[in-house]
């Protein structure tokens, strides 16, 4: 331990002490209730195919906007048994609108719910 402060206490009288207000530190995200952080297609595999315009439109929503856009599979559970804590929301959402659906999320708030959307088109509009 006392030859690395010796280094350190070397290095610190040789080059000062570093500059750290240049260093970009890592800002948490903090949804705001009118902007979207998340869209979730909530499907039941069992009922239907996912459509390819809803895969191209997700697509396009995670590329264009920076918006995490997910499928989410109804039955899908975690290592508990439990349905994912990001998808509780969503699936409570589209569950009451009737499945599939898209929702829009703001954090763990419930923007809008799109039911059964079919092309690329009405994925991209359904967000704001």
């Amino acid at each position: 331990m006392k030859p690395f402060v010796l280094l350190a206490a070397g290095l610190v009288l040789v080059f000062g002490i570093p500059d750290v207000s240049r260093i970009r530190w890592p800002v948490p995200i903090v949804a705001t209730p009118d902007l979207p952080t998340s869209v979730v297609y909530v499907y039941e595999k069992d009922q239907s195919a996912i459509p390819v315009g809803v895969t191209v439109g997700l697509n396009r929503i995670n590329r264009e906007r920076g918006i995490v856009a997910s499928l989410y599979e109804a039955d899908t559970t975690d290592g508990t048994g439990d349905v994912p804590e990001q998808y509780r929301e969503a699936l409570a959402a589209a569950t009451a609108s009737g499945l599939p659906a898209l929702v829009v999320l703001s954090g763990t708030t419930v923007l809008s719910v799109t039911p059964a959307p079919e092309d690329a088109e009405a994925i991209v509009r359904a967000v704001p």
